[in-house]
């Protein structure tokens, strides 16, 4: 009997003496071990990003926002609700005095052009909100202040401008104590945010805040476009959610608001990233399932070109076992080789694409694991018949064959 060092060093040179016909078989499992671990990882590392993003805004668990409309509205049907929205300041503060909430932050959005001397600088971030709104999210003051509860409730004409704003209207200097014209009203810059730099396409370095009350005066509305709540911790925000909501419908008479929970959003976006990578992940899988048919055919192939050597090897003692392991051998091997060189490509692949993205660099160790072996299993699967047909053959006719 034929030891299993012996089985192994005869694939090898079975498969070395063949060597641009091995390159070609572990080719189809090499992309689709490649494509199960890029795939798998970018959806990883998708999920870990909108993770840092929410964190380096300031929110975790304990965060909700409250907006006009139903739960479950289209995006159309959303936006409608907030231009009709019913929110207001009175709302912030009664929301503020629940027993399991921390903050109650409102804001008012809108558009404007920021005027100073004869430089303009349009925005889309034109925002009105409370004087915590710095406590409450990690979007600190990098110069000067933001401004105070007494400026808010005095509705004063103070302001506090974005990075991006200050270098488009002032150049290399702080404009503390200059005036601007917001749309076409004068206010007192008192402080330049810290740089953000984007979340989801929204460019934080642009955002002009102002007081809500002078928002309210300066666009001429009372709609509060949405209110964040902070729960005083994550394990109160069941709570928290259940407070917000009586204390709405008491006060609006109906359900004409909803209560959407980051935990919410970030299941939501984790399901579907989930279900696009298990679909995409599928996809690449049948290059797996390509890749076997191809190792089992060409395995099929070499055991009929090898005939005599099978009949010469049964009739010096090589038993049916050792036939069947020295050409399963050489089927795993195959596979386990397109694996192991799938998952260097993968893994290096995902590294390159995730540092291009500038996203957290994430690889899933489960799903390189997982893919190699699942690559020896292909192996196995596809080697199983070519091996018991090559073990099968009868020695005499084995010798006969030309």
């Amino acid at each position: 009997m034929i030891s299993p060092a012996d089985s192994l060093n005869s694939a090898l040179k079975s498969l070395a003496g063949n060597k641009f016909r091995t390159a070609l078989t572990t080719l189809g499992v090499i992309i689709g071990i490649f494509s199960v671990v890029t795939l798998v990882s970018m959806g990883e590392a998708g999920k870990a990003y909108i993770h840092f993003q929410i964190s380096q805004w300031g929110t975790g668990t304990n965060y909700m926002e409250i907006h006009h409309g139903k739960k479950g509205e289209e995006g159309a049907a959303r936006m409608m609700g907030m231009l009709d929205s019913k929110l207001t300041l009175e709302d912030v503060k009664a929301i503020a005095k629940a027993k399991h909430v921390k903050y109650a932050i409102g804001h008012i959005l809108k558009s404007g052009k920021i005027k100073y001397g004869r430089r303009t600088y349009e925005t889309s971030f034109l925002g009105g909100t409370n004087y915590n709104y710095t406590q409450a999210f990690t979007h600190k003051v990098a110069v000067g202040r933001f401004f105070n509860k007494q400026e808010e409730a005095l509705s004063k004409k103070v302001c506090v401008l974005g990075p991006e704003v200050i270098t488009k209207l002032f150049g290399g200097f702080y404009p503390i104590g200059e005036k601007v014209k917001i749309n076409g009203v004068k206010f007192t810059v008192v402080g330049v945010m810290e740089k953000k730099g984007s979340m989801f396409g929204v460019n934080l370095d642009e955002y002009c805040f102002i007081p809500i009350t002078a928002a309210q005066t300066l666009f001429d509305t009372k709609k509060i476009i949405e209110i964040g709540v902070t729960a005083v911790d994550e394990e109160s925000l069941p709570l928290a959610v259940s407070e917000v909501h009586r204390i709405l419908l008491e006060r609006h008479g109906e359900e004409d608001f909803r209560i959407d929970t980051l935990t919410e959003s970030l299941d939501m976006l984790n399901n579907i990233l989930g279900v696009l990578t298990s679909i995409i992940g599928g996809i690449a899988a049948i290059s797996l399932l390509v890749g076997g048919i191809g190792i089992m055919n060409i395995m099929l192939v070499s055991v009929t070109e090898r005939t005599r050597e099978i009949g010469i090897r049964k009739a010096v003692g090589a038993t049916r076992r050792d036939i069947f392991s020295q050409f399963l051998v050489e089927a795993v091997l195959v596979s386990t080789a397109g694996g192991v060189i799938g998952i260097m490509f993968g893994v290096a692949a995902s590294l390159a694409i995730m540092r291009f993205m500038n996203i957290p660099l994430i690889i899933a160790t489960w799903a390189a694991v997982l893919a190699f072996f699942v690559a020896i299993f292909v192996g196995i699967a596809s080697g199983l018949y070519p091996s018991m047909r090559a073990a099968s053959l009868d020695p005499v006719e084995a010798l006969r064959y030309e």
